[in-house]
């Protein structure tokens, strides 16, 4: 397939927030958000002004199979459809082997707009199938590269280069899924992947080291075309860049009004700040990060340094080269843990 040309929905330059709050942001409420809360959310980013909004279950269309949700990805649809004005955008995230290419036809029927499709970049070439179905359903549609962190940035690159060739997805999102990145680091990223890709880019942060809005804004200098933000950094475990202040950041930085930074800030400190969201593990969110591992593996990790006598930082110093390498089971983590113990 030739290359693509960047979208006329995307162009560098121009600042570009989606909102993740109701997508990413339930892994804090345990996947159980309240419809007043999704209501208030989806009114007030839209009438802030953002144009691309994401909702639905964390892990993506059929989340709630593997983890339990009180919303079914029809009634996130109903409740987008409902709430959002007609010049919303809004869409769902797609992850190959836990929703198939039927769903995304079962999802465009009930009025998505954009899907994004989550694959590891080490294992970039599974999205090639649902993008090709979603442009043929007339979707914008994103490839999200999920642990970009275990490439550095010539590779990385490279990979964006193979998937414009191959599928020509609308755009293409560098993932820090471990919030292991330094703002140095992303402005080469962009600054490289924008000089030599057509493909407008995108970039997804996580907080782990106080690093996600520096991260963002480091993106959106050096080419990004769209970032993603959540009202009050709500996020998957160490959370996301933090919408609000973005905005506010953004606004001094370019002397002009994008969004509407007081209409974000109430709605973070009167609703979303205040959720009750399950808790999360310092210690090991800035490990992980420093070690380069998936808050996917924590609770194997937490397990294991009990059950073994082992220090946390000893064992995710002992299971990162093998993280690297393939995607590792509580099995191997313990086995790790084992072997930590016995040459002790």
């Amino acid at each position: 397939m030739s290359q693509n040309t960047a979208s006329p929905l995307l162009q560098p330059g121009r600042h570009t927030f989606m909102d993740c709050t109701l997508r990413d942001g339930s892994y804090s409420v345990d996947f159980h958000f309240d419809t007043e809360t999704v209501a208030t959310v989806l009114t007030c980013v839209a009438a802030a002004g953002l144009e691309w909004i994401e909702v639905g279950h964390g892990l993506g269309i059929n989340g709630g199979t593997v983890a339990g949700t009180n919303l079914s990805d029809e009634q996130w649809c109903e409740l987008a459809t409902r709430f959002l004005p007609e010049g919303c955008r809004w869409g769902m995230f797609v992850q190959p082997g836990l929703a198939s290419v039927a769903d995304l036809r079962r999802m465009a029927d009930a009025g998505m707009s954009f899907a994004r499709i989550g694959v590891d970049i080490m294992a970039y070439d599974q999205a090639y199938e649902h993008v090709e179905r979603a442009r043929e359903l007339g979707l914008t549609v994103f490839v999200n590269l999920m642990k970009s962190h275990l490439v550095d940035a010539g590779e990385a690159v490279r990979i964006g280069l193979d998937i414009e060739r191959a599928c020509a997805p609308d755009g293409l999102y560098f993932v820090d899924s471990v919030g292991q990145f330094l703002p140095e680091q992303t402005a080469r990223l962009f600054a490289e992947a924008s000089r030599r890709m057509r493909t407008p880019l995108g970039f997804h942060g996580h907080n782990n080291l106080g690093l996600a809005n520096a991260n963002t804004l480091a993106a959106t200098n050096n080419g990004a075309a769209i970032v993603d933000c959540t009202l009050a950094g709500l996020g998957r475990d160490a959370g996301n860049a933090v919408l609000e202040q973005l905005s506010a950041v953004l606004e001094l930085q370019d002397g002009k009004r994008l969004y509407h930074t007081d209409a974000l800030a109430h709605a973070s400190e009167h609703c979303v700040s205040r959720l009750e969201t399950v808790a999360t593990d310092r210690e090991l969110q800035v490990l992980g990060a420093l070690y380069g591992l998936h808050s996917k593996y924590f609770p194997a990790i937490d397990g294991a340094a009990e059950t073994y006598a082992v220090g946390r930082t000893s064992l995710m110093e002992a299971v990162k080269p093998h993280a690297y390498e393939r995607d590792l089971t509580r099995a191997d983590i313990e086995a790790i843990a084992k072997s930590l113990l016995q040459t002790a």
